[in-house]
């Protein structure tokens, strides 16, 4: 996995002045793709897809703290550096004073920490200054609640606050690592938040809860990680990791990948896993419950420089990370550059950094590569390449077949990069905002369910009829479960339970779901621990009389039905070359009772020739020229459609009788030379997502999903048509969030 930028957020044109300006704060809204950016004395809410800004607000004054209120529709609660709190509505394009200080003169910087907590229990927010001693409350809206102190019952300066998203519940963080929970109403302690006398804390620098799970995680000002579970009458501490030396100032829970973000002062980030699953039956366990994610570091150049950005040198320090609560989706705020930074960073990159450079180097002959790497660190970035330019030498270094590259290269290196940023460095404000996202190779629509798409019955060309046929049910995949959606009722129900059991310590997940309707027959591909893949076969029952239908699995990384019945279907083979391709019995006529009776005589498949699954015959090995990635379904004769990443889209003619004659393998071999044959050219890093077939009146047509771009096809690979960007705007503006209806959420599609 790894950081990437969607798009940059153009804020060049709001706010003209004599001096530019850069963002400084961001708020995404609480379900909708929308953010609101804070630049000079303007509010400016965008589209979070497409960039398109939606309305700006001139406010009188820079905002310190703000976020969109969870109680209505658009709408920022925002503290400003006159001390003042006001509501600003985008519908009405008008702003309103919820809360004006007592003294009018009173000014904050936009470095002063004012904690503020919104709960979507009641139209209210929370307030106060740092290590104060009171909370205050207000109504977000006007005309509602007026200003009330609440003087809690510590006697200690209060360091954050934070109220949970499901509960009346107001967290107050005070000095010392203590933090009680207060019910929203009546004031009262529910519980308190505090470790023994072993342990010490400065006090919580943010918060951050899990979305289902009675989990609170908590970044101390300590750079201490700890998580706790709330779900019991005397909460839990389940978990604790030393970050750093540096205060945390941000903790963030990624639903979507299940993975928590942390921010440090310094800038620095860190993302984790966590690895231990809480047992309500057992006694609660601490060790392990955050490990590092495999993720790299985020590259600040790159960042800058995606989807037509401007580096800046400097490199500037990441200020905060604001998070989408449902999508993968962040907004990246810098720290503003003062002119005290500037004369320190010219003289970095001066003549006399060299000279000190220089020394280290002479000094370091002969030292471990861990003693250079201390000493270049100690010398701040004048001695150390950014990540992008030390993946270059890297990847320069091996195309030109030398050995390994050593710490002193680099030293080398580094010495003439601050060189060269003597002339070269640019110190000015950052007027775009970068959207990023973690970007799963291995899982480009890991932000999708996997999950059978029903919307496509509506089809990409218009039926002459104009009757559409819905189905009954919606399938797709939770966990180990295949799950069914009903469509009129709205109700979920557990299809099929793929799996009985699967040791605690292998972690799984459904890569994909294929569902021939002819042939009732799910192909489910899972991944376990990231290595291994099996495709589990499960055939519908029809019969109500059968209790069970019967399952099987066959180690695969990919499946694909063949040809207009799908009474073949085909896996492709872990070393991405092999095909086994498999016979149904029968055809799309067979009676549904001989189909229910298929697996009774051999519940176990496995992907060795000569292998006969109860009635299925198979599988009858193939073998590719190359490597391919993904291969798709096709309805048609005998045909397999296989892309491979960056190179191209093919289909392939599954006729037995022709052999490899220099390979000893047996297998069918299966030509993915493009010379000669019909094939689609891909961009490069462009990856074939979804591919659907539909019957027209010229023939089959394909609609391909890719990275980059939506193609319609012919069945002979003729591009019929085409969006594509001119110039590279990222990943498709797709988001697609599955939520159960039994909790009064819906469905959202982009």
């Amino acid at each position: 996995m790894e950081w990437t930028t969607l798009q940059h957020l153009d804020l060049r044109h709001v706010g003209r002045g004599v001096r530019p300006l850069q963002p400084h704060a961001a708020s995404f809204h609480p379900h909708q793709a929308l953010v609101a950016v804070a630049i000079g004395t303007y509010i400016v809410e965008f589209d979070a897809l497409t960039g398109s800004k939606i309305s700006a607000l001139d406010i009188g004054a820079p905002v310190v703290r703000m976020s969109y209120s969870p109680t209505s529709g658009h709408t920022v609660i925002a503290i400003l550096q006159d001390c003042t709190i006001r509501s600003c509505d985008f519908d009405l394009e008008q702003t309103c004073v919820l809360h004006s200080p007592e003294k009018k003169t009173e000014q904050i910087s936009s470095d002063t920490e004012v904690h503020m907590a919104l709960t979507p229990l009641q139209p209210v927010v929370f307030f106060g200054f740092h290590k104060r001693m009171s909370v205050t409350v207000v109504g977000t809206v006007e005309g509602g609640r007026a200003p009330t102190k609440i003087k809690t019952d510590l006697k200690k300066p209060v360091v954050n606050l934070a109220c949970h998203p499901r509960l009346p519940v107001l967290y107050v963080a005070y000095a010392e690592g203590l933090i009680r929970a207060y019910n929203i109403h009546t004031y009262a302690v529910h519980y308190t938040l505090q470790l023994d006398n072993t342990i010490k804390l400065v006090g919580a620098g943010a918060f951050a809860f899990h979305p289902t799970l009675e989990w609170i995680f908590v970044g101390d000002r300590r750079g201490t990680l700890l998580v706790w579970d709330v779900s019991t009458e005397r909460p839990i501490m389940i978990g604790i990791k030393q970050v750093g030396s540096h205060p945390i100032t941000s903790v963030a829970w990624l639903p979507m990948l299940r993975l928590l973000v942390t921010l440090s002062k310094d800038g620095n980030l860190h993302v984790w896993e966590t690895r231990v699953t809480v047992n309500p039956n057992g006694p609660p366990t601490q060790a392990n419950f955050f490990e590092p994610a495999a993720i790299e570091s985020i590259d600040i150049p790159r960042i800058l420089s995606q989807q037509g950005g401007e580096t800046v040198y400097p490199l500037p320090r990441i200020k905060s990370l604001e998070f989408h609560p449902k999508s993968n989706l962040a907004a990246l705020v810098f720290a503003n550059v003062t002119i005290a930074d500037n004369s320190k960073n010219r003289a970095r990159y001066s003549r006399e950094g060299r000279k000190q450079l220089f020394a280290v180097l002479q000094s370091a002959r002969g030292s471990s590569a861990s003693v250079l790497r201390e000493k270049l660190a100690a010398l701040g970035s004048s001695g150390v390449l950014a990540d992008h330019q030390l993946q270059a030498q890297l990847q320069e270094h091996h195309l030109k077949g030398h050995g390994q590259l050593t710490m002193s290269d680099i030293a080398r290196k580094a010495f003439l990069y601050s060189h060269f940023m003597e002339g070269h460095a640019k110190i000015s404000p950052i007027s775009r905002l970068p959207l990023i996202t973690v970007l799963d190779n291995k899982h480009h629509l890991k932000d999708f369910p996997v999950y059978e798409p029903f919307h496509l019955e509506l089809n990409f060309f218009n039926k002459a009829n104009r009757v559409l046929h819905y189905p009954v049910r919606a399938y797709y995949m939770d966990g180990l479960n295949l799950m069914a959606h009903n469509l009129s009722s709205g109700s979920d129900t557990i299809y099929r339970k793929l799996y009985n059991s699967i040791p605690g310590n292998v972690e799984y997940r459904a890569k994909y779901l294929i569902h021939s309707k002819i042939q009732r027959l799910f192909l489910i591909v899972y991944e376990f621990s990231g290595a291994t893949n099996e495709v589990v076969l499960y055939w519908e029952n029809s019969d109500a009389q059968v209790a069970n239908s019967k399952s099987s699995t066959v180690k695969g990384r990919d499946a694909a039905f063949v040809g207009p019945n799908e009474n073949q279907f085909a896996i492709l083979d872990e070393d991405k070359t092999g095909l086994g391709v498999y016979t149904l019995p029968g055809g799309a006529s067979q009676e549904a009772k001989d189909n229910d009776k298929v697996f009774e005589e051999n519940p176990t498949a496995t992907a060795t020739a000569e292998t006969t699954v109860g009635s299925i015959r198979g599988p009858t090995p193939f073998m590719f020229e190359t490597e391919v990635d993904r291969i798709f379904s096709t309805p048609l004769d005998s045909s397999l459609m296989f892309a491979t990443h960056g190179n191209q889209i093919g289909i392939v003619k599954l006729i037995q009788g022709y052999r490899l004659s220099t390979s000893t393998a047996n297998g069918q071999y299966l030509s993915t030379n493009s010379e000669g044959k019909k094939s689609i050219k891909l961009k490069r890093n462009e990856i074939v997502l979804q591919v659907h077939w539909q019957e027209t009146l010229r023939g089959y047509v394909a609609g391909i999903l890719t990275t980059q771009r939506v193609l319609i096809v012919s069945a002979t690979l003729d591009i019929l048509a085409a969006t594509s960007a001119n110039f590279d705007k990222g990943l498709l503006p797709i988001s697609f969030i599955f939520i159960s209806p039994q909790n009064e959420q819906t469905i959202y599609l982009h």
